[in-house]
C-alpha cells in the first residue's frame, strides 16, 4: 500500500501513518508528500492517522522544525487529518501540529471520517 499520492480528482496530496512510526519511517512518508507538493500546484493535504498508534517525540521535533517550514513554503495551506482510534495517537498528533497552528502557518482541522475531511478541503 502506497502511503503518500497525489488524488488528482481532489487536488490533495493524502499520507496515511500507522503504527508508531520510526523516525525514519516516518520521514520517508513525509518527504514523499514534500516531494509531491513540488510537483502538483496544491495548497490542501489530507492525513489519514486513524491506525496512528503514537508519534513520537523525535518525529514531531522533526515535523515541526523541517517539515512543517518546508511544505508552507511549497503552499501548503489547509491540512486536514482523519482522527486516530487511539488517544495516544490522537494527543501525539496534536502535539507535533501545535507550533504549525499557533503561528498560522497552516489551517489544521480533525475530522472522523474521509468524507468529512474531503468536505472541509473542497471549500477552499
Amino acid at each position: 500500500m502506497k502511503h503518500t499520492f497525489y488524488n488528482q480528482e481532489l487536488n490533495i496530496i493524502e499520507t496515511r501513518f500507522s503504527g508508531s512510526p520510526t523516525l525514519s519511517e516516518f520521514q520517508t512518508i513525509a518527504n514523499e508528500a514534500v516531494e509531491l507538493l513540488g510537483i502538483h500546484n496544491t495548497s490542501k493535504m489530507l492525513n489519514n492517522i486513524t491506525e496512528l498508534e503514537v508519534n513520537s517525540l523525535e518525529n514531531q521535533e522533526w515535523a515541526q522544525t523541517y517539515w512543517f517550514p518546508k511544505v508552507v513554503e511549497l503552499g501548503l495551506r489547509y491540512f486536514a487529518f482523519i482522527k486516530p482510534k487511539n488517544v495516544f495517537g490522537e494527543v501525539s498528533a496534536q502535539q507535533t501540529n501545535e507550533v504549525a497552528e499557533k503561528e498560522g502557518m497552516v489551517k489544521i482541522e480533525y475530522f472522523d471520517s474521509h468524507e468529512e475531511a474531503v468536505e472541509w478541503l473542497q471549500k477552499f
